[in-house]
């Protein structure tokens, strides 16, 4: 609802100045290749759910444990991470958040103390993939002629390796041996029957399909198949194969306010890039900036987008704050001499996925998880959040920032 009514304030602005462009044109502000990638995915993830492989996965992640909490714990941030580098951090956190509150609940645990870790480390994970954290997906579609699936694995994957290291010792630091001492006390035989594989034809159709779609995902600077035809192909193929259940069940699983959120914030952003307020936030960079002598503005310039991204997204949300970034990096790749836009859109990339960790409010995948905690009774406030997810964000932007621009350095960003 505030994404559309920023746009509709937008087009009155407009309108005011008889500057109001044609609906056609409102229409062409959208971009396609984001909600398209967006709507295929939520269809093939929901289908994946139904055949119950996520619960079945998390079962057997507490048998490996060998019963042991800590070890647990980072086996289950792991495979958030994992998860949520291919299948975007807020499907996950959806899929994994009802079972953890289950399981929590089988060896009587409080379970935010593994809630709040998974909605971090779905942020970090989704940050090494195009398709992990909305803001990727953003910037990637924005700038697809110079960034495609394989280079963000190259560049983003191996700062979120060395990140996950120092956010695990952090994690373990904060929540101590108040809860990873805790033996685990759960019996297995009834977890295994509670959640087993529903429905095998489907696992293997929808993982086949999947396949398929992340096989084309790699192979993009190849064939140049666009990752979003990839995904919505994949999904028209998983509804066609499937019966009429199916077909009712994806469609009902896909957030469509999600996507008509995405669809109302382009509008307003490339309605105030027409108002102008773009083009002065890229002056006012771009001339702090240009102060740098032009053999260190594109390490300068990553360091500055960083924490000002990272700072900005923990209070705005990364996913409007992203939008409104991306015509300004543009310009400022454009205009100023020494930078391109591959070191800026990683910076933004990191700022804005890292950045999301902040605040209870920074990210979709930790208002989701808020929603699920709520709804199984453990609340979880602002604050509360706040005392682990802002410290997070610091350490991991105390990685990625030196990492960026010692990559930058080398040259292997240019």
């Amino acid at each position: 609802m505030i994404a559309f009514m920023g746009a509709a304030a937008v087009l009155f602005l407009l309108a005011l100045e008889h500057r109001l462009p044609s609906v056609y044109e409102i229409m062409q502000w959208m971009d396609h290749g984001t909600l398209a990638l967006l709507w295929g995915m939520m269809i093939i993830v929901a289908l994946l759910a139904r055949s119950g492989v996520f619960e079945f996965c998390s079962v057997r992640l507490i048998e490996y444990s060998g019963m042991d909490m800590w070890r647990l714990t980072w086996m289950l941030m792991l495979f958030d991470c994992v998860l949520s580098a291919f299948l975007d951090n807020v499907s996950t956190m959806l899929l994994l958040g009802p079972v953890i509150i289950s399981l929590c609940k089988a060896i009587d645990m409080d379970p935010k103390p593994m809630l709040i870790p998974m909605a971090l480390f779905g942020n970090i994970g989704g940050t090494s993939t195009m398709i992990g954290d909305p803001p990727n997906l953003i910037i990637g579609n924005a700038f697809s002629d110079d960034l495609g699936f394989v280079d963000f694995l190259k560049v983003l994957a191996p700062g979120v390796c060395l990140t996950i290291p120092v956010a695990l010792a952090f994690l373990r630091w904060y929540y101590g041996k108040e809860v990873y001492s805790k033996p685990i006390d759960v019996d297995m035989k009834y977890l295994k029957q509670r959640y087993p594989i529903r429905d095998f034809a489907l696992l293997a159709r929808c993982g086949v399909i999947l396949g398929f779609v992340l096989l084309l995902f790699f192979l993009h600077p190849v064939v140049h198949f666009e990752p979003a035809y990839a995904a919505l192909f994949g999904a028209i193929a998983i509804l066609l194969m499937g019966s009429a259940a199916d077909f009712e069940h994806a469609l009902e699983k896909v957030e469509w306010d999600s996507l008509l959120f995405f669809a109302g914030l382009f509008v307003f952003t490339e309605g105030i890039a027409e108002l102008g307020l773009l083009r002065i936030i890229a002056d006012q960079l771009s001339g702090a900036i240009e102060m740098v002598a032009v053999d260190k503005r594109a390490i300068v310039s990553s360091v500055l987008i960083q924490i000002v991204s990272a700072i900005a997204s923990a209070f705005v949300d990364n996913i409007p704050f992203t939008t409104t970034m991306i015509p300004v990096i543009r310009s400022m790749a454009k205009n100023v001499e020494g930078l391109s836009i591959q070191p800026l859109a990683w910076a933004l990339c990191f700022g804005a996925d890292y950045g999301g960790m902040g605040t209870l409010i920074g990210a979709s995948a930790n208002v989701v998880m808020a929603g699920v905690a709520a709804e199984a009774g453990y609340p979880v406030s602002f604050m509360e959040y706040f005392k682990i997810g802002w410290p997070m964000m610091c350490l991991s932007l105390c990685i990625s920032v030196p990492y960026l621009a010692v990559m930058i350095h080398v040259g292997y960003v240019v």
